[in-house]
């Protein structure tokens, strides 16, 4: 029969087996940790020394032609001093200083250009890299920021460490690690040999599991075959733990399904306990105040809810008021909200503090299409009420002429019917806009070449253009393009026109296309008076107009640009304005070629 091992040999043996595989583990994790760490700290203190060699020869390089003597010089004198190598690269990749080389070295150095720490740093941003010198022969560590004058870059400054100094610091603590964890192993052993000496078996079992179950381990059992009371002890626990784990099961089940439906609820609830501080909080409560619903939970609510408007709804419901639900504005680092806040009191049995449910809704978009109905529905019918005033009051006009027996002036009709002409192509800009913004009219493609159909375009604003005395040009490119070509000829004609009527007496119009990679780019450009800085994000809301009086006298109906960008978005690209007074205004479109 096999000798086993006693109780105290096997409380060893378990916590010796435990122990050093935990601190094994410890180990290694330590190792990988400690190396970022050198690592971290190595390029940390790289770019404060490259950061101390770019402010030192920015000076130095602002002149147009550098003394690259004198930048050499200092060099090796800077390199001395904060005890590192250091190295400075003008942006066609030469090197002018480089402490390890020295002056007398510099001309047989190779062109830096391509070092993936330089080509960082002379795109502006910072440059790290762990490589094998060609000029030392050594592995090293290479950190390397821009050399900025005004916007430009003028060179890079690059700090460099052997990699063999940073395996010697990483080693050294690596064997502390490895010497405080093998000593801490002894003490473990040591500790267990002494209690293994001292604790029984059925006592250290029910223990041990009275201990798993207390954690959290509910699957533990003790077994125990004394016969004795310890024995029925042992099975009273297990039926214990087998109870309390059904217990929690359900109950983990419950939460489980209480916590998806409030993850998964388009409005935010937060629930806000009697001590002020966050008892729940649902994800789209945080995303609505900027706030994490994990981090939040547990902390006072003034701490996390940082909107004035809102605490003020939560303080009353906290001293008892029970404000009726309302509207509060709330900004983010992202955007400005409007929330409905409601809230309501919830009881506990056999508690006598209450907590309050908050439920948080995002009207922001309910608001704004409601705001733009309501501008638009005004906007229209103040745009139809001018022409229609004029067109009555010159028709009364000509009626009272016909019962006086006199002849009505020619020009009285003239006029009405420019109105009348005026409210058709109100009429139909709504209907094309209404067309446009719905997208149930689906986009006709078809493939054509950028100058025919930019002369198409140009031609029908000929006569125009003539007649106002000015010139229109057309500038295009070689390519194809795929597109609905009478909708693009719309939004393009509706540019060149704002541009023939709004640019200078005796001005120039360009219209040009071209083709850039997958992209076609087509821009319209008049050296009119341009458009003022506060007028520009405004330009393509319906309705808008810059000058209100002078577009109404020209014929405008403050559709045409909103109708443009709506047709430019639904070929799935963008359209821009730049402006400056007194020289211009150019609107760019961005579509996909294909």
């Amino acid at each position: 029969m096999a000798r086993r091992l006693s109780i105290s040999a096997k409380f060893f043996l378990t916590h010796l087996v435990i122990a050093g595989v935990a601190l094994f583990i410890a180990g290694a994790v330590g190792f990988f940790l400690v190396r970022s760490l050198v690592m971290a700290d190595a390029d940390e203190n790289l770019l404060a020394r490259a950061h101390i060699v770019a402010e030192t020869f920015r000076p130095l390089l602002a002149d147009p032609s550098p003394k690259r003597e004198r930048i050499a010089r200092e060099g090796d004198r800077l390199g001395k001093e904060i005890g590192a190598r250091i190295t400075v690269v003008l942006p066609d990749g030469s090197v002018v200083a480089d402490s390890a080389i020295g002056e007398a070295g510099l001309p047989g150095m190779e062109n830096h250009a391509h070092h993936p720490e330089i080509r960082d740093a002379l795109t502006g941003t910072t440059g790290v890299s762990l490589r094998r010198s060609i000029t030392v022969r050594e592995e090293q560590r290479y950190a390397a920021i821009p050399i900025a004058i005004g916007g430009t870059i003028v060179g890079a400054a690059r700090a460099s460490v052997p990699a063999a100094t940073l395996t010697r610091r990483l080693w050294q603590i690596t064997w502390i690690i490895w010497g405080t964890g093998l000593f801490a192993l002894l003490m473990i052993l040591a500790g267990a040999a002494f209690m293994a000496r001292r604790v029984t078996g059925p006592l250290a079992e029910m223990q041990a599991a009275a201990r798993e179950m207390g954690a959290g381990n509910l699957a533990r059992r003790v077994q125990i075959r004394t016969g004795d009371e310890l024995e029925e002890m042992a099975n009273a626990m297990n039926r214990m733990a087998s109870h309390l784990a059904d217990t929690i099961g359900q109950l983990d089940a419950g939460k489980a399904r209480l916590e998806t439906l409030l993850a998964n609820l388009d409005d935010g609830v937060i629930v806000v306990a009697a001590d002020r501080s966050i008892r729940m909080m649902n994800r789209e409560a945080g995303k609505i105040l900027d706030a994490s619903e994990t981090m939040g939970v547990g902390r006072p609510y003034p701490e996390v809810i940082r909107h004035p408007r809102a605490l003020a709804f939560i303080d009353g419901w906290i001293k008892g008021e029970e404000p009726k639900p309302r509207d509060v504005s709330i900004v983010t680092r992202q955007e400005s909200r409007t929330v409905r806040c409601s809230g309501t009191t919830v009881r506990y049995p056999g508690e006598s503090n209450a907590d309050v449910l908050l439920t948080l809704r995002d009207v922001t978009e309910e608001r704004r299409l409601s705001q733009v109905k309501s501008d638009f529905v005004s906007n229209a019918s103040h745009e139809l009420r001018t022409p229609l005033t004029n067109i009555r009051g010159y028709l009364e006009a000509i009626q009272d002429a016909v019962r006086e027996g006199a002849a009505p002036e020619s020009s009285f009709v003239d006029v009405a019917l420019g109105n009348a002409l005026r409210m058709e192509r109100l009429i139909d800009d709504l209907l094309e806009l209404s067309r446009a913004e719905s997208g149930a009219v689906p986009l006709e493609k078809e493939e054509t070449s950028l100058s025919p159909f930019l002369a198409r375009v140009a031609d029908q604003h000929r006569p125009s253009a003539k007649q106002a005395g000015k010139t229109l040009e057309v500038e295009a490119g070689d390519g194809a393009f795929r597109a609905d070509l009478r909708k693009l000829a719309l939004a393009l004609s509706n540019l060149v026109d704002n541009a023939l009527k709004y640019g200078k007496e005796g001005g120039r119009v360009t219209l040009s296309g071209r083709i850039e990679g997958d992209a076609c780019l087509f821009e319209v450009a008049d050296d009119g008076p341009g458009i003022s800085p506060e007028h520009l994000p405004r330009i393509f809301e319906r309705f808008y107009r810059v000058d209100k009086g002078r577009s109404r006298v020209l014929g405008g109906t403050g559709l045409g640009l909103s109708i443009t960008k709506h047709i430019v978005e639904s070929h799935g690209g963008t359209i821009r304005v730049e402006s400056r007074i007194g020289v211009g205004t150019r609107f760019i479109l961005r579509l996909p070629a294909a």
